[in-house]
């Protein structure tokens, strides 16, 4: 069942980075994909679906539990992580379709913009400096700033409690199950837009609204 809301009752929205303000969850795969076929691991892309919107330390037990407790989880982080930052200094990281059109729109209507990325902020700053993203949102909560990050509730709860909004007056934009969880769980009423993963039925009935891409924000609110 989809939330029933009123368009005034919203004062803020919280957007999710990787996979939605810009298409870095296609670099990620690649470096996953590069350090995998490294080290000869099998299935990588399976395992990948799975830890989209994780924090790196989930992601790190999820890899442990996938390949072993002798896995070394760390290294084979930093080696994607490496892989991946020399991909975006060289090319770039393309903005996902119509972001800046909608943020753009929100801010100019009066909506409070927040982030609540799984990404540590070194690498939120990395990926949307450069791009022109970062200066839309006036308050922002990264990975590295959280115990516990998505599917926790944690970082959307600081990140409404930063924007001084209770979070049944916020919206969460998301593209992944794990963000879904996480925003739904702190109360927000949430938006996806998927990008490697279709919603399950579960997550379907979680959202407030499911939509292809950010353009359809700006014809509901």
């Amino acid at each position: 069942m989809r939330w029933k809301c009123m368009k005034s009752e919203i004062k803020a929205l919280v957007f999710d980075m990787d996979g939605l303000l810009v298409d870095s969850e296609s670099v990620y795969e690649e470096s996953w994909r590069q350090a995998a076929q490294k080290l000869s691991l099998q299935n990588i892309d399976s395992i990948h679906r799975q830890v989209l919107g994780l924090s790196r330390e989930d992601t790190i037990l999820k890899l442990k539990d996938f390949y072993g407790s002798g896995f070394d989880g760390d290294y084979f982080w930093n080696l994607t992580s490496q892989l991946a930052s020399e991909y975006q200094k060289e090319n770039g990281v393309p903005v996902k379709p119509f972001i800046k059109d909608c943020l753009s729109y929100l801010k100019n209507e009066g909506y409070l913009l927040a982030l609540a990325s799984s990404s540590a902020r070194p690498v939120v700053e990395e990926e949307l400096l450069p791009v022109g993203l970062l200066d839309f949102f006036t308050v922002s909560v990264c990975g590295d700033e959280v115990v516990k990050s998505k599917p926790e509730p944690e970082i959307y709860l600081r990140a409404c409690e930063k924007a001084g909004v209770k979070p049944e007056y916020a919206a969460a934009v998301e593209d992944s199950p794990n963000g879904i969880e996480s925003a739904w769980r702190a109360g927000l009423k949430c938006i996806m837009i998927p990008d490697r993963i279709q919603p399950d039925e579960l997550c379907k009935s979680r959202l407030w609204h499911l939509f292809s891409s950010a353009k359809e924000i700006m014809k509901i609110l």
